[in-house]
């Protein structure tokens, strides 16, 4: 354990160099389906660094919560992904993300808890970025295009395609360093 924090110490201080390129954010969402009786929750935050003006990488580590009909799903999420922006006009870019998405919790249905849920999936998600100021940006995320499931014990059916649907909307914020 102290390898594992003098290591995230180290991680933090060598951060800490390439603050000029860095950002830093993140997504919080909640969505509530009352005829379904299903509820989701998820904070996203999420840190990258800008490898140049076309090219950056980034990761969401983050908690994401699902219930629906008496089972519940507790998630730590792992989102990596390298970032091409393909259009910039003044406070304007659009960009791609192309990213691997990880999750891994517990299942409980009835008080049962389950084996280890893992989700995953591998994707591209268009998005749109306006920046407020020098420093703040806003940013949305519209669509996939890609493969997502899950084991059982997860309750994530294995499935691919393009989807363009509320639930793959999501807005969040960008400080830049």
């Amino acid at each position: 354990m102290k390898k594992i924090l003098a290591f995230a110490a180290m991680a933090v201080m060598a951060l800490g160099a390439f603050a000029q390129d860095m950002y830093v954010g993140g997504q919080v969402g909640f969505w509530r389906n009352s005829g379904d009786n299903e509820t989701s929750f998820q904070i996203l935050p999420e840190i990258g660094f800008n490898l140049s003006e076309k090219l950056a990488i980034g990761t969401t580590i983050g908690y994401d919560y699902n219930y629906n009909d008496g089972r519940k799903l507790n998630l730590v999420v792992f989102n990596p992904y390298a970032r091409y922006t393909f259009f910039r006009n003044g406070n304007v870019s659009l960009f791609c993300d192309g990213g691997v998405d990880l999750g891994f919790g517990k299942a409980k249905y009835e008080g049962e808890s389950s084996d280890t849920a893992v989700t995953y999936g591998i994707g591209i998600k268009p998005g749109i970025s306006y920046s407020l100021s020098d420093k703040f940006s806003l940013v949305a995320h519209v669509g996939f295009l890609g493969y997502r499931g899950g084991n059982d014990a997860s309750g994530y059916p294995d499935q691919g395609g393009i989807m363009l649907k509320g639930n793959d909307l999501s807005f969040g914020f960008y400080y830049n360093f």
